[in-house]
């Protein structure tokens, strides 16, 4: 048995009434009257809760995996078998990880009826988490005492990377899906060979593509329109290394990295090309061979969903070894990294040259948002000064990587974390539409 703040509140005025006797006895025999009161709703409270033979019964609904990053609802649903109305004070145990240390839910329930309560959590980290009991607190009118009732819950959930974006995206068609990341219409620098209809000439097609046998039977320029071609790999290559565990909006570089690897992989097989992963540290860790069959993306996220940083130092030498060993087909890598300055590039920078003879790389590494703000803030004393040279030199180094990249053909993209996916997918529709892949 528990007693709620409103009987201490309660013997607190029975005490001032009672010591106003001292001075007018009349409250003497108020003060008892009170304290007769108030011990018969003691009473009648612990009848209600303890006697009577009802309880609280509450039952979790936990959802079989969470979202990293994302608001996952979790749900309790609470019946009371009083016999008469109920409030329910609910103080659940999710992973302590989740630091949801005021989480408390509160609600009235009518007699024989059954009340939801929901909230919200929102993991920074992949991995298994365990939920576990439910601790539920209920009271009678006038509320003086409490009755638990634990329920032991324990259950264990698996934090995935973020796939709310992908049953978002089940319901996009595909040009809808082009416009929602802001891709631009890109003027097409070569042409696919997969013929797909002839239709009319219109000002700026390529007058290569005339098709001279229907002009004359139609007499005006009919031109012959090819289609992308398809079937093409697309490998996300995640750096594991221990640059990609800074943090940015809670999530490290490397959760950000996974998220934005999966809603590539997606768009990928949503334009029948095959999609694959590749992780590496100092070795190849994990290698999901391209694919777009209608499994490929919960292989994918089976696979993803408990990679950690073991803090090594990136092996470029052995990605690019096994690179050249398991995937002979020309692919487009998307290789999701970060330089920290110039002469860490220039380690990498033979082995990407190399991988870049036989296939499309894409190098992604990200803007520090920190750093780009000390390097514009105003300053007024020398430390303040010295830090800002600090960081536009990093600022000016990361530019610096960029023209390298460039200048043995190896393509980069230079983002903050929270545009990643926007990028990513914009650069891949772009390569597309130029044929560079």
């Amino acid at each position: 048995m528990f007693f709620t703040r409103r009987l201490a509140f309660c013997l607190i005025v029975v005490a001032v009434v009672c010591s106003l006797g001292y001075l007018w006895p009349f409250f003497f025999v108020l003060g008892y009257i009170l304290l007769a009161v108030l011990v018969l709703a003691i009473l009648y409270n612990f009848v209600w809760l303890y006697a009577h033979k009802g309880a609280l019964e509450v039952v979790r609904i936990n959802p079989e995996r969470l979202s990293i990053g994302d608001e996952n609802p979790v749900e309790l649903k609470v019946r009371n078998t009083f016999g008469i109305p109920v409030h329910a004070i609910i103080y659940d145990e999710p992973p302590f990880t989740f630091q949801m240390r005021e989480l408390k839910l509160e609600a009235d329930i009518e007699a024989g009826s059954e009340a939801s309560m929901v909230y919200y959590v929102r993991p920074s980290r992949r991995g298994f988490y365990f939920f576990h009991s439910v601790n539920a607190f209920v009271s009678v009118w006038p509320r003086l005492v409490l009755r638990r009732f634990k329920t032991d819950q324990q259950f264990k959930t698996a934090v995935y990377p973020s796939f709310f974006f992908l049953r978002n995206s089940q319901l996009l068609s595909v040009e809808n899906r082009n416009r929602m990341w802001g891709s631009k219409v890109v003027r097409r620098l070569g042409q696919s060979k997969e013929f797909e209809k002839i239709r009319e000439y219109v000002v700026g097609d390529d007058y290569r593509s005339i098709n001279w046998k229907a002009t004359a039977r139609r007499h005006h320029l009919m031109v012959n329109e090819n289609q992308e071609e398809q079937s093409q790999n697309i490998y996300s290559i995640i750096d594991k290394g221990r640059g990609m565990q800074h943090t940015f909006n809670r999530l490290s570089l490397l959760d950000h990295a996974i998220n934005s690897s999966l809603q590539l992989s997606y768009i990928a097989i949503s334009h029948f090309d095959n999609a694959g992963v590749v992780t590496f540290d100092k070795k190849v860790d994990t290698y999901i061979p391209a694919s777009r069959s209608s499994l490929q993306m919960n292989r994918l996220m089976s696979s993803l969903y408990d990679e950690v940083s073991m803090f090594y130092q990136s092996d470029y030498f052995s990605l690019y070894e096994f690179c050249k060993r398991k995937i002979q087909k020309r692919s487009l890598f998307v290789i999701y990294t970060t330089f920290d300055s110039l002469t860490a590039l220039r380690r990498q920078l033979p082995y990407l040259k190399r991988m870049a003879l036989s296939h499309v790389v894409l190098v992604t590494f990200f803007v520090d948002k920190d750093v780009e703000e000390l390097a514009t803030e105003p300053v007024s004393d020398t430390l303040g000064y010295v830090t800002q040279m600090v960081a536009q030199k990093f600022n000016f180094e990361q530019k610096l990587i960029v023209n390298e990249l460039r200048r043995y053909g190896v393509y980069s993209l230079l983002t903050h974390p929270e545009h990643l996916t926007a990028n990513v997918i914009n650069r891949y529709l772009e390569f597309k539409a130029r044929h560079v892949i």
